[in-house]
């Protein structure tokens, strides 16, 4: 199938999943389910996904990550040097510490317990996704940086790894490796997922961010720094893709999930910086009313870039945006940037966690929205 020229529809990763996947995973946890009846859970869920994106109209779909339990903690349920651990065994103080930074509340997180140890993480997903897709797939992966701060402890990692750096590069090599699996598997687009790195738009030069204070206190981690931060992030990345970006779309998406009292701040914040990694899009938050004027980042990203731009609200379940409205915020950034260069996605995925409750209806017709939106910008640009 071949993708539009201009205003290309796509999701961030996650979707709704079905009350039924998530009863199954609990029993399978439990012992209560066969690996063979649990798959087919896991299939069915996946059809459902792959067929509520392509009935909603999107040009590039994913397989809504129904096999992960998170759009993170998954990893350490596929390489071995992983383990998934119970917050209080990282803090016993875990949840209150969550709940101090108005950080989202997590009761499982992965931790580096061993050495990490080459495995596929993602290709499974696709051989299954590509048998039941009809339309080009995007593969969503945690990014080396995000890793590092997500499961990098200063007692049970440091015997392996000393420096939580370490850890990030040894995650590195082995994500190259998938990245290479998955281009010969045919994907379309691999998306490195970072908050991390886009919550660093909170950050001060001497004081972290929410997000990395909580992981300070979780994992015994030390801020090095705004600048220092975004650099190590930047470095991590194109570790990872070097190279690859001639093979396949490659881009990272940044959010940050902002509260009612977040500062009003966009990812220009990270620049110039940002734009020294080496892929071709930027899938970003900009539709949440906390997340500033996409035009900032609009006027300074370079014509060699795209943009993914964050056009529907994955937040409030109680409101449809209206075509109109996605056209206009849409063409807010197109006065800056070339509409061949802008896809449409919403801000974030619609369940990046298992328990993230998201009404599926709901999420179907906000993708219809987003995708009638970008036919009346495709017709109202139509000399592009």
């Amino acid at each position: 199938m071949s993708l539009p020229r201009a205003f290309i529809t796509s999701v961030v990763g996650s979707w709704p999943r079905p009350s039924w996947l998530i009863e199954a995973f609990e029993k399978f946890e439990k012992g209560q389910l066969d690996q063979q009846t649990f798959s087919q859970y896991l299939d069915d869920a996946v059809k459902l996904a792959i067929r509520d994106q392509e009935e909603a109209g999107l040009d590039v779909i994913t397989d809504g990550e129904q096999r992960r339990t998170s759009f993170v903690a998954f990893v350490g349920q596929k390489l071995r040097g992983f383990k998934i651990v119970r917050v209080e065994e990282l803090h016993p103080n875990a949840k209150e510490i969550m709940k101090k930074y108005k950080a989202p509340l997590t009761l499982w997180r992965p931790v580096i317990a061993g050495y990490i140890e080459d495995s596929i993480i993602a290709v499974d997903e696709v051989e299954y996704a590509k048998k039941v897709a009809t339309r080009p797939l995007k593969v969503t992966l945690p990014s080396p940086y995000l890793i590092m701060w997500e499961a990098w402890h200063h007692k049970i990692s440091a015997p392996y790894y000393p420096r939580p750096e370490d850890a990030a590069e040894a995650y590195a090599k082995v994500l190259r490796r998938e990245i290479a699996r998955l281009i010969d598997k045919g994907v379309a687009f691999i998306q490195l997922d970072e908050p991390m790195l886009g919550d660093l738009i909170e950050a001060e030069p001497d004081k972290p961010d929410r997000y990395k204070q909580v992981a300070s206190e979780l994992y015994g981690q030390r801020y090095r720094g705004l600048r220092d931060e975004i650099q190590l992030a930047v470095d991590l990345v194109n570790e990872v893709v070097q190279g690859y970006g001639t093979s396949v779309r490659l881009g990272m998406h940044l959010d940050r999930w902002p509260t009612e009292d977040s500062p009003v701040v966009g990812y220009e914040r990270l620049a110039p910086q940002i734009f020294d990694i080496k892929v071709r899009q930027y899938v970003v938050e900009y539709k949440h009313p906390r997340m500033g004027n996409p035009e900032e980042f609009a006027k300074i990203l370079p014509s060699d870039k795209e943009i993914g731009l964050g056009s529907i609200d994955v937040r409030d379940p109680k409101r449809v945006e209206t075509v109109e409205e996605v056209v206009a915020h849409v063409e807010r950034v197109a006065k800056y940037v070339d509409p061949t260069r802008i896809w449409l996605n919403p801000d974030c995925g619609f369940a990046p966690g298992m328990y993230r409750a998201f009404p599926r209806a709901v999420a179907l017709e906000k993708l219809k929205v987003m995708v009638k939106a970008a036919k009346a910008l495709r017709e109202k640009y139509w000399w592009v």
